[in-house]
């Protein structure tokens, strides 16, 4: 007879079929296998209908099945307000990925907020969204913020490289414009622009940069998984003091020098670590704790690992860890 820990391997197969050119896909899919056409699947808020058990769409009334009532005067309220709530974060979500902004806390609260819908808690849900239009705004202010000094300091490195940071500073002011007027988009765009204009004038700065952020990062995740991270922080600390003396080839050279160590044991680091996120998930499961949003985490993980970017697998299994000590 199976244990718990068997079933819990079971898993619904999702099918559907495209509705570009009609193939029937089986599992989760980003993109059909026959024409191509990207899908978007957006999950329909739903609740439990207290009377028989039934789901039913957060916007019905009365239940299809028994024909129970499932409005009172304070749910109904609850329930106008809702997808007016979810419509003001969808665009801000649809920003953090075109420009790749991190809001991993918004969407773990967004999957509370359907959780508690399907459930009937209503007042949760909203609180729920509410808190997720919060820390996603947090997030997008925080990149502009970044995005604001980092334009900056670029200026600065154009100028001692004898290049007019004009174009960089009008970057900067035309995004300080459009945000004052609450067009985040549109300052967005506008600090792409000015790293455009950066990455054409301050030589190996961009480059070098880039390198060493992406070491500070990746030294950052290694330590959480208590990986050995000294040499990679000794040639991290190099690479900034030859940043600040104006070094930049040496600066990439070091940061360079840096990922190649901490690359070296990745691999098998990150295999092993997946298979343990694999089992706590399934321990998980076993014990009846919604795991939706670990599945989530762990299946980037998964598409990470198979790209060879261990990377960004790591990353995705820190998330693992601490969606798992919120369950």
């Amino acid at each position: 007879m199976p244990d718990k820990r068997e079933k819990a391997e079971e898993e619904e197969v999702f099918e559907f079929d495209c509705p570009e050119c009609g193939v029937h896909v089986v599992g989760e899919a980003d993109k059909c296998p026959s024409c191509g056409t990207e899908f978007v699947i957006e999950e329909v808020p739903m609740l439990d209908c207290p009377s028989c058990g039934e789901s039913v769409s957060i916007d019905s009334s009365v239940c299809p099945e028994c024909g129970s009532a499932l409005v009172d005067e304070m749910e109904d309220q609850l329930r106008q307000e809702f997808p007016l709530l979810v419509a003001g974060v969808k665009p801000m979500l649809v920003l953090s990925n075109d420009f790749d902004v991190n809001v991993a806390e918004g969407r773990r609260l967004i999957d509370k907020a359907v959780r508690a819908g399907k459930q009937r808690d209503l007042a949760t849900a909203v609180q729920m969204v509410k808190e997720a239009h919060s820390s996603i705004k947090g997030a997008l202010e925080s990149r502009m913020d970044h995005d604001q000094r980092h334009l900056e300091r670029l200026a600065e490195v154009t100028a001692k490289s004898g290049n007019d940071p004009g174009e960089i500073t009008e970057a900067i002011a035309s995004a300080q414009k459009l945000r004052s007027e609450g067009d985040t988009e549109g300052a967005l765009q506008a600090g792409v622009k000015g790293r455009k204009a950066a990455e054409r004038l301050s030589g190996k700065y961009m480059e070098a940069h880039d390198m060493t952020e992406s070491l500070s990062k990746l030294v950052e995740v290694c330590d959480r998984f208590y990986l050995d991270v000294r040499e990679a922080r000794r040639m991290l600390r190099e690479a900034q003091d030859a940043g600040e003396h104006g070094d930049w080839s040496m600066m990439g050279i070091l940061a360079r020098k840096g990922r190649e160590q901490l690359f070296k044991g990745l691999p098998e680091a990150t295999k092993a670590e997946m298979r343990k996120a694999k089992n706590q998930l399934l321990d998980a499961k076993a014990e009846g704790k919604d795991v939706r949003t670990l599945v989530k985490v762990l299946k980037d993980a998964g598409v990470a690992m198979n790209r060879e970017r261990h990377d960004q697998a790591l990353l995705h299994l820190s998330d693992f860890k601490i969606e798992l000590k919120r369950l």
